[in-house]
């Protein structure tokens, strides 16, 4: 198959396009300077120069292709660019005249607090502020579906793995100040999936043509304070950790403090749909293996 990747130099875009090389597809990788071309062209993709918030300029390139998987986001440019992206991406596909798949990362804050399970089919309630916006988004791609366009909605959890990803602020306090500090109380739970865990979900998705919303999650949703000491203890600080008031937080990081402090138990019901499991245990046990990819 012939793939568009935007966001092919960032963390989940990057795991992604690896995946879809591994698969033996032809990857096209959106690059925005010659510094990033190269990056791309290391993760075996073949590089377009572009940048959010301008993809109408690429609609008759994404044409070409099988399925176009939208895994970037500027937060500095924000909703308009998002939309803008999936504007041109559905155009592309209506342009092309064949079947075309396209694909649309939103995340598991859309559903708000969610104390009991939630599956795919659960209502978006209360999304977290900070993302209010991508409901509107998510509905955007799901009801452009037609017999010859797929459309599909991922949610990936708190991904984690490498260099990059949310939960590396615990490792980062605890080997700066002794302990994992996190925002809230710490029994807010989080769902959690590894990077390279949530980059075969894509995978699958795109070879399947599989339509509607899949949670990128491992299903483990453990408590943040349970899964921060387990973080300390991999960084050798035998599980200490400090937690940050909500309030304090706000102070420097706004309305991302309320969705850190969220409580999401959310589970994967789709990923059998697909054929599609997590392979790395849950966080708690995996903490140690996270650790060493951090430290790289």
């Amino acid at each position: 198959m012939k793939v568009f990747v935007t966001g092919a130099t960032g963390y989940v875009g990057g795991a992604l396009v690896q995946a879809l090389v591994r698969g033996g597809h032809e990857v096209t990788g959106l690059s925005r300077d010659g510094e990033k071309d190269g990056v791309v062209a290391k993760l075996g993709a073949r590089p377009v120069r572009g940048a959010l918030g301008e993809l109408r300029a690429l609609v008759r390139q994404m044409s070409e292709h099988d399925a176009l998987v939208h895994a970037a986001m500027d937060y500095g440019l924000g909703p308009p660019a998002d939309l803008e992206a999936i504007e041109a991406m559905l155009a592309a596909a209506g342009e092309s005249g064949r079947t075309m798949q396209v694909v649309y990362t939103s995340g598991v804050w859309v559903l708000g607090e969610t104390r009991t399970p939630a599956g795919e089919g659960s209502p978006l309630i209360r999304p977290a502020a900070a993302v209010a916006w991508r409901p509107p988004h998510e509905r955007r791609v799901l009801e452009s579906a037609t017999d010859r366009l797929h459309t599909a909605v991922v949610r990936p959890g708190m991904v984690y793995g490498e260099k990059r990803g949310l939960v590396n602020m615990w490792f980062d306090s605890a080997t700066k100040e002794g302990a994992a500090r996190f925002v809230g109380t710490g029994a807010q739970r989080w769902a959690l999936v590894h990077r390279s865990d949530l980059a075969e979900l894509y995978r699958a998705i795109v070879e399947k043509g599989a339509r509607g919303i899949f949670h990128g999650v491992d299903g483990a949703s453990p408590a943040v304070s349970e899964a921060a000491a387990a973080a300390s203890r991999a960084a050798g600080k035998g599980g200490a950790v400090k937690a940050t008031p909500v309030e304090e937080a706000r102070k420097t990081m706004g309305p991302m403090a309320d969705a850190f402090a969220m409580d999401q138990v959310v589970i994967s019901t789709r990923g059998v749909d697909v054929g599609w499991a997590p392979k790395h245990p849950p966080f708690v046990k995996d903490a140690e293996n996270a650790y060493r990819e951090w430290r790289g």
